[in-house]
C-alpha cells in the first residue's frame, strides 16, 4: 500500500512518449503495423492534457478502440508508480484482461466475489498471487458487492470487518478487544490472514487514506458491535463499512477506469457502491470513463455521466447543465425552422459553441465518420457520413400481403384500441402493443390450441358492472374472440408468424451468401421460435442434399406439447419448404448421415491428447490450461472411450473442438488444435455472477469436474446449433463459448439470436458478422448503438472485407457494408415504435455527433443544402482530431 506515486505530469510525458513511438511506427511502417492508429493516438495526447486536472470521459462510438486508449494510460500510471482499478460489467474481464496483457499490464483473474476476494490469502505465502493491495492494476465487476449477507450468511462473508478491527485496536492499545477469543465467527482462516495483512501493510504516513479509513472506523463503531451478523444486510448498520474495509484490503488507486459507465445509473446500483464504497482514492485520484452513450434518452443523463468522473456538482450547476438545457431547447428549435429564421440559426450556433466550451475539458469523443474504414469506404464508394451502414433496407410486412387470418386478426386488434380502456383489459392491450412481434399472440395461438372459448366467462365478467360499461367490454371481448378464432386453423402457430418467417427468409438469404447474422430481440418466446424454425430448414435442407448435420434424431414427440419438442418446428419447416424428406423415417435418415461421420470422429478422439501435448508446448499454455490438459491425458488413459460414450471427458472434448474448428482433418494442425482447447478452458473458467454459497476450497479436481460438466452441457445439446439463443438464462460460461464459436467463419452458430439485455454491451462479435437483424427494435437508439457497435468494431469482418473488395478493384455499391435491418410489421405498433426509435436517434446523434439537421431532412430540400453544411459545420466538436 505503500506505493510512491510520481504524481500526473510524469504520466502525462509518458502518454506523449507512447504516442510520438507509434506515430512513428505507422509513418516506417505503416498504420497497420502500429498498436495504436491516428485516432488512439490523438486521444493519448489529449488525455496527457486534461487527466492531471479533473476526470476524462471517453466516449467514442461503439467499436472504436476506447479499451486500448485507457489499458495505455493504465501503463502510464504504472510506469509513475501508480496504481489502477478498472471496474468492468459482468463478462468483459477476460477481454480486458486480455487488452492489458497485449498493453505490458499483467493483472490478476477479475474480481468477482467475497470468495475471490478472501482466495488471495488461502495460502500462508503469497506464492500464487499477491495480495490485492500489492498488485499494480486490478479488473473488478461491477457485480462485485452483490454479496447475499445477514444473520444466516456464513460468517467468513462478513468477519472481515471485525478482524480488522480488533487488529487495528492491538495495533493501536497494544492487545486485542475484550473477548475477542470467545467468538467462534472469528475462527476463519482466511479472514485472519487477510485482516493481518491488511493491517499490516497500512503505511505509517499520517495522511495516508487507509489510516484515515481505519481512524473513523475506530470513532463510529465501538466492540462488540461488528460481531452482529443481521447488520451487514443490504440496510444494516455495518454494510457500507463492510465494503469500506473490502476496499481498503484492495490498496488505494491513483486512476478508476469505469468500462460501460452509462450502466447501472441509480445511486445504489452495484457500480455506484464499488465507487462511493469499495475504491479507496488517493488524494491525487482520477477517473476515467469509457462510455459510447454518456446520454440515451435525455440531456439529463449528461449528469449522471459527468458524475461518474468525480466532477463537483457546484461545477456542473454553474456552467455545464445550463449549457447543456440551452443547446438541447436550441436543437429543437433549429429543427422547426432552420430553413426559415436567421435568428434561430444564430442561436444554435451561440448554444453550439458554449455546449462545446463546457464539455469539452471533460469530453473526448471520436465517431465513426473519422474511422480509417470508414474513410476509406467514404473515398472509393463516392458517398458521405455513415453509408457504411446499410440501415435503410427494412425487413418489411406489408399487411395487405398476409394470409386472410392474419388480416382477421389485425382488424380485430385495432378495433379493440378503439372500443376498449386498455387500462381495464390488459389481455387488449397487451395483444394489440405486441402483436406484431409475436409476443403477446404466442398466448392467444396457444389458448386456441388448447382450449375452446367459454361464453359464460364473459357473461361472468360483465354482469358486475353498469348496461354501458357491459355493452363496451362485450365489444371488446367480440373483437378478441375474433382475433383467437383467426387462428383457430393456423397449423404452424408461432412459426408461421409473419414477423419471424420474414427474419428467417433475411438470415437465410445472408447465410447463403456465406455470411453469419447477430439477431437482437426482447421476447423469449418469438426468439426460441426463430431459432427452432431456422434449425429445422437447415435440417432438412442439409438432409436433402446430403450434407452433414450433427444431430442423430428430433427430440419430442410429434404429437407432444411444444416444450422442449423439436417437431412443431420440423412439422412447420416441412410445410414451409414442401421438403421431400419423409417424416416417417427422419430419425432413420439422421442417424444414418450421423454415422458416416463416425469414423473421422473416432479418429480425432484418438488422436486428440496427442494433437494437444504438441499443440500446447507450440502455442506457450498457461499454468491452468496445462493443468485441466492434464486431467484430460489421464482420463484418457484410464478410461476406455466407448464409441457410444459421448460423456466420456475426451469425447466431450473432441466434440468442443472440431465445432470450434468447423471442419476436422485426417492431419489436424497441433496448435490449431491447442488453441482451440484453451479458449474453451478460458471460456469456461470466465464466470461472472455472484457470490454464491459454498465451501471456500476449491481443489484442481472440483475446477475439472465442473469444466467437463459445463462443456458438456454445451456441445452435447441435442439441436444442430446452426441458430442459438443467448437470453437471461443462458449461463455465462455458455455465453463466453457462444460468442468463441460465433466469431470462427467456419463453426457454428451461423445464427445467434441475442436478448438485448444479454448481448447488447462489451461482447465482440465482429470477427465473423456484418449483419444485425433487429427483430423486435427498442425504444432506446443508445441500445440500437450498441447492438450495432457488436459487429462495427476496430478489426471487423466487415473492414477486412472491404479492404479485399477495394484490392480487388470494387467500387460504389459493389463495396460491401454492415448491413443493419429492423423486421417492421406494418400497420402494427411495431411501425410506431420504429418511428419514434428514428426521431430518438435523430436526438442522439445531435448531441453526440453534431447531426442537428437529419439526413434525410436535409435531402428532403436540396435547396438548401448549403445551409444544412453550415449547420453541421458550426456543431460541437469533441473529437481529439479537431483543428480549433
Amino acid at each position: 500500500m505503500n506505493q510512491q506515486f510520481q504524481g500526473w505530469a510524469i504520466v502525462a510525458a509518458e502518454l506523449e512518449k507512447q504516442a510520438s513511438a507509434q506515430q512513428l511506427i505507422a509513418e516506417r511502417e505503416g498504420e497497420s503495423s502500429a498498436r495504436l492508429n491516428q485516432g488512439q493516438r490523438a486521444s493519448l495526447r489529449a488525455l496527457a492534457e486534461r487527466i492531471g486536472n479533473h476526470g476524462v470521459v471517453i466516449a467514442d462510438e461503439v467499436g472504436m478502440g476506447k479499451t486500448r486508449i485507457a489499458v495505455e494510460l493504465a501503463r502510464a500510471v504504472k510506469v509513475a508508480g501508480g496504481r489502477v482499478a478498472i471496474l468492468v460489467p459482468p463478462g468483459l474481464g477476460y477481454q480486458w484482461q486480455t487488452e492489458l496483457k497485449d498493453g505490458g499490464i499483467e493483472s490478476p483473474p477479475i474480481l468477482r466475489s467475497l470468495l475471490g476476494y478472501l482466495s488471495a490469502w488461502e495460502a500462508e505465502t503469497h506464492t500464487e498471487q499477491k495480495p490485492w493491495f500489492a498488485q499494480s492494476a486490478l479488473i473488478i465487476s461491477h457485480t462485485f458487492t452483490n454479496w447475499r449477507l445477514g444473520q444466516a450468511a456464513q460468517s467468513w462473508r462478513w468477519s472481515l470487518l471485525p478482524e480488522i478491527y480488533a487488529r487495528w485496536r492491538a495495533a493501536i492499545e497494544g492487545r486485542l478487544p475484550r473477548g475477542y477469543h470467545g467468538y467462534r465467527e472469528l475462527d476463519d482462516t482466511w479472514v485472519r490472514r487477510a485482516a493481518q495483512s491488511i493491517t499490516g501493510a497500512i503505511p505509517e504516513r499520517s495522511n495516508h487514506p487507509g489510516r484515515t479509513l481505519l481512524a473513523e472506523l475506530m470513532d463510529a463503531i465501538s466492540w462488540p458491535q461488528p460481531m452482529n451478523a443481521v447488520e451487514y444486510s443490504r440496510d444494516g448498520l455495518f454494510r457500507d463499512w463492510l465494503e469500506r474495509i473490502v476496499g481498503l484490503g484492495l490498496g488505494s488507486f491513483e486512476l478508476v477506469i469505469i468500462d460501460e459507465a452509462h450502466k447501472s445509473r441509480g445511486t445504489d446500483s452495484g457500480l455506484s457502491r464499488l465507487l462511493d464504497s469499495v475504491i479507496l482514492p488517493s488524494d491525487s485520484c482520477r477517473r476515467l470513463a469509457l462510455t459510447a452513450t454518456p446520454v440515451e434518452l435525455d440531456v439529463s443523463q449528461w449528469q449522471q455521466t459527468l458524475n461518474r468522473i468525480g466532477l463537483p456538482a457546484s461545477l456542473q450547476q454553474s456552467t455545464i447543465q445550463p449549457a447543456i438545457t440551452a443547446y438541447a431547447q436550441a436543437v429543437n428549435d433549429l429543427r422547426a425552422h432552420w430553413r426559415s429564421s436567421p435568428k434561430v440559426r444564430e442561436t444554435y450556433q451561440v448554444a453550439a459553441a458554449r455546449f462545446e466550451r463546457a464539455l469539452s475539458p471533460f469530453l473526448l469523443r471520436r465517431d465513426k465518420r473519422e474511422d480509417a474504414d470508414v474513410l476509406r469506404y467514404q473515398q472509393h464508394s463516392g458517398t458521405q457520413g455513415r453509408a457504411y451502414r446499410n440501415t435503410q433496407v427494412e425487413i418489411a410486412i406489408e399487411t395487405k400481403g398476409l394470409p386472410s387470418h392474419w388480416r382477421e386478426a389485425i382488424c380485430a386488434t385495432e378495433a379493440m384500441s378503439l372500443v376498449s380502456r386498455q387500462s381495464e383489459n390488459p389481455e387488449a392491450k397487451r395483444l394489440r402493443l405486441t402483436l406484431g412481434n409475436g409476443h403477446g399472440i404466442a398466448d392467444l395461438m396457444a389458448q386456441t390450441v388448447q382450449e375452446t372459448l367459454e361464453p359464460a366467462a364473459v357473461e361472468i365478467q360483465i354482469s358486475a358492472v353498469n348496461p354501458v360499461e357491459a355493452k363496451r367490454q362485450a365489444r371488446v371481448q367480440w373483437w378478441l374472440n375474433v382475433a383467437r378464432n383467426a387462428f383457430a386453423e393456423d397449423q404452424d402457430g408461432l412459426f408461421g408468424h409473419p414477423a419471424i418467417l420474414a427474419a428467417v427468409e433475411a438470415i437465410e438469404e445472408a447465410a447463403g451468401a456465406g455470411e453469419k447474422t447477430l439477431v437482437f430481440g426482447r421476447f423469449t418466446q418469438p426468439m426460441r421460435a426463430l431459432v427452432g424454425l431456422l434449425n429445422a430448414r437447415e435440417m432438412l435442407r442439409r438432409l436433402e442434399d446430403g450434407r452433414h448435420w450433427p444431430q442423430t434424431k428430433v427430440h419430442g414427440e410429434r404429437n407432444g406439447a411444444i416444450e422442449a419438442n423439436e417437431w412443431p418446428a420440423v412439422l412447420a419447416a416441412h410445410r414451409q419448404l414442401n421438403s421431400s424428406i419423409d417424416l416417417a423415417t427422419l430419425d432413420a435418415a439422421l442417424q444414418r448421415q450421423y454415422d458416416k461421420q463416425s469414423r473421422r470422429r473416432d479418429l480425432f478422439r484418438g488422436q486428440l491428447t496427442d494433437l494437444l501435448e504438441r499443440g500446447l508446448q507450440a502455442i506457450g499454455a498457461n499454468k491452468r490450461q496445462l493443468s485441466m490438459f492434464g486431467f484430460l491425458f489421464r482420463a484418457a488413459h484410464t478410461t476406455a472411450i466407448e464409441k457410444s460414450d459421448d460423456k466420456h471427458p475426451v469425447a466431450t472434448f473432441a466434440r468442443a473442438i472440431a465445432d470450434l474448428i468447423g471442419e476436422v482433418e485426417t492431419d489436424q494442425e497441433p496448435s490449431l488444435v491447442a488453441s482451440a482447447f484453451c479458449q474453451l478452458i478460458d471460456a469456461a473458467g470466465d464466470q461472472d455472477s455472484e457470490d454464491v454459497d459454498g465451501e471456500k476450497d476449491d481443489p484442481g479436481a472440483e475446477r475439472w469436474e465442473s469444466l467437463v460438466e459445463q462443456l458438456h452441457q454445451e456441445y452435447a445439446r441435442p439441436e444442430g446449433g446452426f441458430a442459438r439463443l443467448m437470453y437471461g438464462g443462458t449461463a455465462q460460461a455458455s455465453r463466453r463459448m457462444l460468442q468463441l464459436a460465433f466469431n470462427r467463419q467456419n463453426s457454428f452458430p451461423r445464427v445467434l439470436v441475442a436478448q438485448s439485455m444479454v448481448g447488447r454491451e462489451g461482447l465482440n462479435l465482429h470477427l465473423a458478422c456484418r449483419t444485425v437483424v433487429l427483430m423486435h427494435p427498442e425504444w432506446n437508439p443508445g441500445v440500437v448503438e450498441q447492438q450495432i457497435g457488436r459487429v462495427d468494431r476496430v478489426g471487423s469482418h466487415w473492414s477486412r472485407q472491404l479492404n479485399a473488395a477495394i484490392s480487388e478493384g470494387a467500387r460504389g455499391l459493389d463495396l460491401p457494408r454492415i448491413d443493419v435491418r429492423p423486421v417492421i410489421f406494418k400497420g402494427t405498433y411495431d411501425e410506431h415504435n420504429w418511428n419514434v426509435l428514428q426521431q430518438r436517434w435523430d436526438d442522439l446523434r445531435a448531441q453526440l455527433h453534431g447531426e442537428v439537421i437529419a439526413p434525410q431532412l436535409a435531402n428532403e430540400y436540396p435547396e438548401y443544402s448549403s445551409l444544412a453544411g453550415a449547420l453541421s459545420l458550426n456543431a460541437p466538436n469533441f473529437s481529439p482530431n479537431r483543428s480549433d
